[in-house]
């Protein structure tokens, strides 16, 4: 039996959470000023949001070709093109509107790229 005095082992070394809040403290301090996307430079924010819509409609098109066709009623090239323009409108209007959060993720790191390589050059 142990000693009931002594304390029980901790499965979590303390290092560790120590590190991952210096990390997290850091990460806070480069987003500090920079609260919503509405600061961003009007280039980036069109170029992620382009990046995201054309990530979304790659996923479309992967998704529409994994459904089976009958063959039934088939349109031929002109049901691809008109499937193709559909697929690549829908990811437009879902990257727009806040899509997968990815345009997000692309500009929040590539302003923090930014700022580490501002912070680089001015040493």
């Amino acid at each position: 039996m142990a000693d009931p005095l002594s304390l029980p082992k901790l499965p979590v070394n303390i290092s560790d959470i120590v590190y991952s809040k210096e990390r997290i403290q850091r990460s806070v301090e480069l987003n500090k000023g920079q609260k919503d996307n509405n600061q961003t430079d009007p280039a980036l924010r069109d170029a992620c949001l382009k990046m995201e819509s054309l990530f979304v409609h790659h996923l479309l098109k992967e998704m529409r070709a994994t459904i089976d066709k009958s063959g039934f009623i088939s349109g031929g090239r002109a049901e691809e093109i008109y499937t193709s323009m559909l697929d690549a409108e829908t990811a437009g209007s879902v990257a727009k509107r806040g899509g997968i959060g990815l345009a997000d993720m692309l500009i929040q790191q590539l302003r923090n790229y930014g700022a580490e390589r501002k912070v680089e050059e001015s040493d």
